[in-house]
């Protein structure tokens, strides 16, 4: 599992705090947490040679309450790449597996992108708003459910 995001912009973190708080609960086997500040090519080094991935981050569609959990598959986000290789915010998910893909990387067959609808992304903040924060117990047992999920089928 990698939570994507800035621990000090209030939503920005809301990924992060799920992910810390998965971590504690110890509910699931077999699974890395990977916490990721930069969302850039270095993300790409999270992603190699594995089986399956499940993605959070913090979204803002302006479409749902601040944390909302929406599902999205990879191929929803190919209308994102980017045309260009420099970006001042690094360079986003769909850009980042495709560059993967492009240079022979084994990238995962499997990828699940939870978005965590925020509306605070500006604030130096190291805790999310408290409508995301109220939210936080469905989120990790949404994405708790999903990664059990995933370990039944491995036969575990």
């Amino acid at each position: 599992m990698i939570a994507l995001g800035n621990p000090l912009l209030c939503d920005d973190g809301a990924a992060l705090a799920a992910l810390r708080r998965l971590r504690t609960r110890r509910r699931v086997r077999n699974v890395d947490f990977v916490e990721n500040y930069s969302s850039g090519m270095d993300l790409l080094d999270d992603l190699v040679d594995r089986e399956r991935v499940l993605v959070m981050d913090a979204v803002r569609t302006m479409r749902s309450e601040p944390g909302t959990c929406l599902e999205f598959a990879l191929s929803d986000l190919d209308g994102t790449r980017q045309a260009r290789l420099v970006d001042s915010h690094g360079l986003n998910l769909a850009t980042v597996v495709e560059t993967g893909r492009r240079f022979g990387y084994r990238m995962p067959r499997l990828m699940l992108v939870l978005g965590i609808e925020g509306r605070d992304f500006t604030s130096f903040q190291e805790i999310p708003s408290e409508s995301v924060m109220d939210a936080m117990p469905d989120i990790v047992d949404r994405v708790e459910r999903t990664l059990r999920e995933w370990e039944c089928t491995d036969g575990g």
